[in-house]
């Protein structure tokens, strides 16, 4: 166990002092790597009642390397820094809210950023990283191999771990304001959709796809996101009752244009150990 520990630190260490495209500074929790079931069978259930399918990949084991990962999602303060260092303009914020009426929203500095997945992708390779695949992600919101197999990512209900309809107040929130997941991964419930790095591809065998670090469809129409946001609902709008299969799900993924931005979608991101 000693030796276990003493290896993690070194490996920490190494990582900690490896080279990058920048400076900027981001919080990363090291994942353990393993052998772990992914996807599920059950339909997602709506806050209507309404029983939804093809919102998941079906259930089918795949085993993953040792990675690291963002501890929260990136802010606006994080991506302006890269904006300022690359001498690029901030993007505009979206002008039309998520209810479809205009609105005046400006940046705030320790909420996450809003991005289109090719913006989410250039800052991942800028700080020396990418972004997750769906399978690394799904790992790691479930806890990795310190997983209790809770239904959403840090427990069994949405409201207590992530940003929803029902705690919300109609908008996302700052970064790591609620409780943090098995391995100390703030927001991968609710907040706001995460993007990965995986084609959405409706016919792909995920049964028959690749077994170690798989990577899913090499071509397609739209990107994945994964987590759900803020938008959505995790009762049943009729009971108030918790539902155990929504869009929050770490399981459930969301498809989107890789040009698209909302004030739905985010990101973190990953680095493999060298």
């Amino acid at each position: 166990m000693k030796n276990a520990s003493f290896l993690y630190i070194i490996v920490l260490l190494a990582f900690s002092c490896s080279k990058t495209n920048n400076n900027s500074h981001l919080d990363w929790v090291f994942v353990e790597g393993g052998v772990t079931q992914n996807g599920m069978n059950e339909p997602m259930i709506s806050p209507g009642g309404d029983t939804i399918y093809g919102y998941s990949t079906p259930e089918h084991k795949v085993k993953l390397n040792d990675f690291f990962i963002s501890k929260y999602e990136i802010t606006v303060r994080q991506y302006r820094e890269y904006c300022n260092k690359i001498k690029k303009n901030m993007p505009d914020p979206p002008a039309i809210s998520a209810y479809g009426k205009p609105i005046n929203y400006t940046w705030k500095d320790e909420y996450p950023m809003l991005v289109t997945w090719e913006e989410a992708n250039a800052y991942a390779d800028w700080i020396g990283g990418r972004l997750p695949t769906e399978a690394e992600w799904e790992y790691a919101a479930k806890g990795g191999q310190k997983s209790h197999g809770y239904a959403y990512s840090g427990g069994d209900t949405a409201q207590v771990v992530g940003w929803v309809r029902e705690n919300a107040d109609s908008t996302f929130r700052p970064i790591g304001l609620l409780k943090s997941n098995e391995l100390g991964l703030y927001d991968m419930t609710g907040n706001l959709n995460e993007w990965v790095s995986d084609w959405w591809d409706p016919g792909y065998d995920y049964l028959s796809g690749p077994y170690d670090n798989p990577k899913g469809p090499k071509h397609g129409k739209m990107k994945i996101s994964k987590g759900g946001n803020w938008y959505y609902g995790a009762s049943n709008d009729q009971t108030g009752e918790p539902l155990k299969y929504t869009i929050h799900r770490p399981e459930v993924r969301y498809q989107s244009p890789i040009n698209e931005r909302t004030f739905g979608f985010g990101f973190r991101v990953v680095k493999d150990v060298e």
